[in-house]
Order: C-alpha cells, then sequence, then structure tokens
C-alpha cells in the first residue's frame, strides 16, 4: 500500500470507527468479574465549560458474585438490577446477581484530557448563548479544541474525536464551513470534523440566520489504535527518483548559474547597446515625421495654390478652344477664298497675254488706247487692292495677332506659359521631396500606398501641364508658316505692283505719244513681256499661298483636335487638383497621426530604457538569486544523503503515531481499575434556545 491509500484507509476506518462510537460496547470475553469497559459522559455548558462528568461503567460475562470497582464518586447507581452498591471512599462494591451489570457513577473532578472553548459572534459583535439565542443577522460560531494541561496526556494522544453541529435550514441560511463533512439530515444540514490524536482543532462556522436557534454540539472520542502494514517498496523507488532529480536539480542550477551569467553579460552589451540605437532612431524618425508634418502643410497649401492656378487654368483652356474655334472658322474662310484668289490670277494673267499678242504687229486706234488705258488703270487698282489685302492679312494671320484675340478673350497666352512651367518646376520638386520622404517612411515600416497615389496623380499633371504648353506651341508654329507664306506672297504682290506701275507708265506715255507709237511699240511689247514674265512669279506666289492655305487649314484641324483633348484633360486636371487638394487633407492627418505616434514611439523607448536598466538590475538579481539557488541545491544535494533510510524510520515513526502505537487502554475514573477493557467519551455540550413564555 502507498502512502496516499495508508491515508484514505486510516481515515475510512477512522470514520467508520467514530460513527458506532456513540453505542454500547460489548466485551467479548471476560476472564475476572471485574473486566469492564467504560463510557464517559462529559455535559458541558453552551461555552464549552465543564459542568458534570457521569460514567457508565460495564460488565460483561458472568458478573454474578461481588465486583470491586474504584473511582472517586458524588453518587452512584445500578442501571441493570436492583443490586446494593456500597462505596466508601473510592471503592465501589456491587452484589451482582446478573450476567451484564451497568452502573453509573457522577464523578467528584470536572478534568477531561481536553479543553473546549464555544464562542459566538452576531455582525461583529461577540455575545453569549442566551443573549443570542432569537436574534437575526450574520453569525459566526468558533470552537476551540486544545490539551487540558491539567490532565495526562495520554488521552489526548492516542484518542481521535468527532464533532457534529445541526443547523436547521429554514432558520439558517448560506452556511460556509471550511474542512466540515455536510451531510443533508431532513431539514437541517449536519457538520461533522474529524480531529486526529495529538491535534486539537479551531472550528469556524459563518451563516445568514434569523431567530436563530441550534442544538447541542457533540463530541465523540475513541482510541484510534490501527495494526497496519506498509508496504514501502513503490515509496522507495519514488524517493531513489526524488533523490536522482534533486541530483538533476543541483546539476541544472548550477547551468542556470553559468546561463545566467552569459545572460547578463549579453544583456549589458547587446541589448543595452541596442536599446539606446533604438532610442536614437526613434528619435530620428520623430525629427523626420516633424519634416513631413511640415512638408505636408506646405503640400497642402501647395494644393490649394494649385487648384486655384487650375481652376483659372480650366477657364483660360476654355476661352483658348474658342478663339482657336474663331481661327479656325477664320482659315476656313480663307482656304475657300483662295480659288477666287487663284482663278483671278489666271484671268489676269491671261488678259495680260492677250494685250501682248494684240499689240504685237497690230495698229493702235484712239478707242484702243483709251481702252488700254481703263484696263491699266483697272489693273492697277486690283494690284494695289492685292498687295493691301495681303498686307492686312498678314497682319492678321500671326502669333502676336492670335494672342491679341485670346486677350481680347480673356486669356493671357504669355502668363498661360508661365504659370504652366512654374507650376510644373513646383510640381516636380513636390515630387522629389515627397519620394525622398516616402522612402524614409517605408524604412520606418509606415504604408506609404495613398501617399505614392497622390504623386502618381502630380505626375499626371505635369503631363497636361506640358501638353499645355505644347499646344501653344503648336499654334505659334502654325501660325509663324502662315505669316512667312503670306511674307512672300506680299513679296510677288510688291513686284508685280512695282512693274505694273513701270507698265501703267508706258501706258501713259503711250497715250501721250500717240504720235510717235511706232517708236514706242518695241518698249510696250518689252514691257509687256516684262510683266508676263513677272506676274508668272506673282502667279506661283499666289499657288503656293493658297497650297499653303490649304496646308494650314489641314493642319489646325490638329490643332482644333488637340484644344478638344486639352479642354477635356483641363477638366480632368481640374478634377485631379480638387482630390489632391481633398487627397493632401487626409494625407496631412495620416502625418499628424505618424507624428503623434513616433512622438509616442520616443517616449516608449525612453521607457523601456528604463525598463532595460530595471531589467539589467533584475538579471543581476537573478544572477546572485541562481547562486543561492545553486549553493542551496548543492546543500539539498548533501543534506539528502540517506534520505530514504530517513524516511522508512520516519514512516514507522508516523505509522505508530497515527495508529497509536504501543498505547494500551487505562481506566478513566481511576488507576487502580486495572482490566479496563475501552474507554468511550460522549461529550454534549447544550445547544442556543430561546426561552419558552409561560
Amino acid at each position: 500500500m502507498n502512502h496516499f491509500n495508508l491515508k484514505r484507509a486510516i481515515s475510512v476506518f477512522l470514520v467508520s470507527a467514530l460513527l458506532v462510537s456513540a453505542l454500547p460496547v460489548s466485551v467479548s470475553a471476560v476472564e475476572a468479574n471485574t473486566d469492564k469497559e467504560e463510557v464517559v459522559y462529559v455535559n458541558l455548558d453552551n461555552d464549552g465549560s465543564v459542568r458534570e462528568i457521569n460514567v457508565v461503567n460495564i460488565f460483561g460475562g458472568n458478573t454474578e458474585g461481588v465486583i470491586v470497582d474504584y473511582g472517586k464518586y458524588l453518587d452512584v447507581r445500578n442501571m441493570t438490577t436492583t443490586d446494593t452498591i456500597d462505596f466508601s471512599g473510592d471503592a465501589i462494591k456491587i452484589h451482582s446477581s446478573a450476567e451484564k451489570l451497568y452502573y453509573e457513577g457522577k464523578l467528584e473532578s470536572t478534568l477531561m484530557p481536553w479543553d473546549i472553548q464555544i464562542r459566538y459572534f452576531l455582525d461583529g459583535r461577540e455575545y453569549s448563548a442566551e443573549e443570542i439565542a432569537g436574534k437575526s443577522g450574520e453569525i459566526k460560531i468558533t470552537v476551540r479544541i486544545t490539551q487540558n494541561q491539567k490532565y495526562r496526556g495520554d488521552f489526548y494522544d492516542n484518542y481521535a474525536l468527532q464533532a457534529s453541529l445541526s443547523f436547521d435550514t429554514d432558520q439558517c441560511k448560506n452556511i460556509v464551513a471550511p474542512d466540515a463533512t455536510v451531510a443533508n439530515v431532513g431539514s437541517k444540514k449536519q457538520l461533522t470534523y474529524t480531529i486526529l490524536p495529538g491535534k486539537g482543532a479551531d472550528i469556524e462556522i459563518t451563516a445568514e440566520v434569523s431567530e436563530f436557534e441550534m442544538d447541542g454540539i457533540s463530541i465523540n472520542g475513541i482510541p484510534l489504535n490501527l495494526n497496519i502494514e506498509v508496504d514501502d517498496e513503490e515509496l522507495m523507488e519514488q524517493v531513489t527518483e526524488l533523490l536522482d532529480a534533486i541530483s538533476q536539480l543541483d546539476d541544472g542550477a548550477a547551468e542556470l548559474h553559468d546561463g545566467v551569467f552569459d545572460l547578463q553579460d549579453g544583456a549589458q552589451s547587446d541589448l543595452k547597446s541596442g536599446v539606446n540605437d533604438l532610442q536614437d532612431g526613434a528619435g530620428q524618425l520623430h525629427d523626420g515625421a516633424a519634416d513631413l508634418k511640415d512638408g505636408g502643410s506646405t503640400l497642402q497649401d501647395g494644393a490649394a495654390d494649385l487648384q486655384n492656378g487650375v481652376n483659372a487654368l480650366d477657364e483660360g483652356i476654355h476661352s483658348l478652344n474658342s478663339g482657336i474655334g474663331q481661327m479656325q472658322e477664320a482659315l476656313n474662310t480663307l482656304n475657300r477664298q483662295s480659288p477666287e484668289l487663284v482663278n483671278g490670277s489666271a484671268s489676269f494673267q491671261a488678259a495680260v497675254t492677250q494685250v501682248m499678242e494684240a499689240l504685237i504687229g497690230a495698229a493702235l486706234t484712239t478707242e484702243d488706247l483709251s481702252a488700254l488705258t481703263d484696263a491699266s488703270s483697272a489693273m492697277k487698282a486690283g494690284i494695289n487692292d492685292l498687295v493691301n489685302g495681303i498686307t492686312a492679312l498678314q497682319n492678321h494671320v500671326n502669333f502676336d495677332a492670335y494672342k491679341d484675340v485670346m486677350a481680347q478673350n480673356g486669356l493671357d497666352i504669355d502668363g498661360l506659359q508661365q504659370k504652366n512651367e512654374s507650376a510644373i518646376n513646383g510640381l516636380e520638386g513636390l515630387i522629389m521631396s515627397l519620394s525622398t520622404q516616402i522612402e524614409d517612411l517605408k524604412k520606418a515600416g509606415v504604408d506609404t500606398s495613398e501617399i505614392e497615389a497622390q504623386v502618381s496623380q502630380l505626375s499626371d499633371i505635369i503631363s497636361l501641364l506640358a501638353a499645355n504648353n505644347a499646344s501653344i506651341g503648336g499654334t505659334e508654329s502654325y501660325l509663324q508658316t502662315v505669316s512667312s507664306n503670306l511674307s512672300s506672297l506680299l513679296q510677288g504682290a510688291t513686284a508685280l505692283q512695282e512693274n505694273y506701275g513701270t507698265f501703267d507708265g508706258k501706258i501713259e506715255e503711250l497715250v501721250n505719244k500717240i504720235g510717235g507709237l511706232a517708236y514706242q511699240m518695241s518698249e510696250l511689247s518689252s514691257a509687256i513681256n516684262t510683266l508676263v514674265s513677272e506676274y508668272g512669279k506673282l502667279d506661283q506666289g499666289i499657288k503656293d499661298y493658297t497650297e499653303a492655305v490649304a496646308r494650314i487649314v489641314a493642319g489646325y484641324s490638329q490643332i482644333t483636335d488637340g484644344a478638344s483633348r486639352l479642354v477635356a484633360g483641363s477638366s480632368a486636371l481640374k478634377t485631379g487638383s480638387e482630390s489632391l487638394y481633398s487627397g493632401t487633407g487626409e494625407l496631412l492627418s495620416g502625418i499628424v497621426e505618424i507624428y503623434d505616434g513616433t512622438g509616442t514611439l520616443k517616449d516608449g523607448t525612453g521607457t523601456l530604457d528604463d525598463g532595460v536598466a530595471e531589467l539589467l538590475s533584475g538579471i543581476a538579481q537573478l544572477y546572485d538569486g541562481a547562486g543561492e539557488l545553486k549553493d542551496g541545491t548543492s546543500a539539498m544535494r548533501e543534506e539528502t544523503a540517506g534520505m530514504d533510510t530517513e524516511i522508512t524510520d520516519k514512516i514507522d515513526e508516523l505509522i505508530e503515531t497515527v495508529t497509536g502505537g504501543d498505547f494500551e487502554v487505562a481506566s478513566f475514573v481511576s488507576d487502580k481499575n486495572t482490566n479496563v477493557q475501552s474507554v468511550q467519551f460522549v461529550i454534549k455540550a447544550d445547544g442556543v434556545q430561546t426561552e419558552e413564555v409561560s
């Protein structure tokens, strides 16, 4: 049987023995007529003080004859027969005629092996049993059982007690009784306490009561003398394992001491240094977050300015688109008139040729000369109108005129280009700054996806602004081409005007010198030839001009399409700038949170540094403690050497203590009673009852 089973067996036996302790005990055999059993009845007041002790003496077997017994009694009585009991001093003689005899005696002494103290408390205040009866509230009852130092100790050291208390559940609620065995007996709760020999007890019971009453406390005592055989083989195996474990513990304590030394060394070097680096990094991160916060504010201000500029740009682009439409319509009108200009030039050239042919070998009449003068004047006027028309067209079809038209529509082309360039430069600088900050945030473990999306939008805005400036440059290039072609055309028309002036002068000379016409025909013919020759250049110039106008009209349609796309892009740019401004607000809010978070991190690293200092202190203590543990395990290893032998001796000693050892029952009444087979104690304390009103 192992140690656990031993304890359980003892407990079971003890409970069984105590349950029958109040019953009369029979004697299996009596060798002499004085062999007996004693049942000691102790009556206690409700505070535990002894009021009286009565002993029932039981004689079994053949009791016929004279029975001699001893005890200092105040009074005795025969409980079995009417036989006379004589007692003088401490000697009792009974003339018995029964086979089994019971007699009771009231002892002079009220000493017993145990001191019992019962106390009552209500709502924290102590009361007597009489005072507390019938009261309501939170009650506490204490029962203290100790050795009576005025009585010999053999009964205290060898007798087990069983104390029982009973409470009516109609009057007592929420009963708390630590270490008690609780049983329901009808409407009552029965609390039972088992008290081993030589141990005594401190019992405490609490409850919520109403009109409190309680039955008396019952305590029964019997000797605990058990015959137990213990197989300690398994226990000793466990002891051996324990000794091995102690050895391992000692070895482990030594390894722990060494490991804590290494831990202390590493913590003082690597950990402390790492925390210092972390603290410095947290400070730098906080400073960077402060810069980022300032940059975010600048970005938000720039986004606001950008939004205002984009709004103005959008208005200007719409005006530009309107002006381009007007220019497109003017160019279309010019292009539609080009065939008339080409046809008129061809007709003029044909007329001049016809004149030249008519003059060759023809005889001129006055009428012919008048017609010739009129035709020449008309041609001169037409050439002058042509020069004036080309000049007026050149003055209106150029980039400066285009800018004037745009200004009349509320758009400063030069200012727009400058604003676009300024916005592009500012946005490029902002993107570079944000890119640097994004890299810093990524290193700090911050999610930068929203910031990167904003940077992408800024890049799209730069593309739109660049496209706007490119469109303006394309318009300037096309208008410069038109102006150049018009310059060539004007040069040819001006040459025609000059040459025709010469021709017209010759006509006038011809009319004035009609008499000498024959002599002037050769010069006239030469002049006409020159006119025809020079007009061929003018006619080619007119053709080149009309073709250039056609090309400009075709190319300008691309400008018109680009302007339309620019309008659409400007709308997207406006929406994007609004989103950018809104996003910069959210970005700034997030940056503020990052700034606050880095501040918390900075403060946390300071706390961590303090914690590391405490950790180092704790490790130092741990090292000292590990050293003490090592010393302790070494000492324990030395102290437990031979423990198996000591445990065997202690088990024998414990069994002897629990089972009563060699205890021999002695009379409670008198040492002169030498044939006592058993002694039992039945102790009863008065209950708590209210006084009945008669």
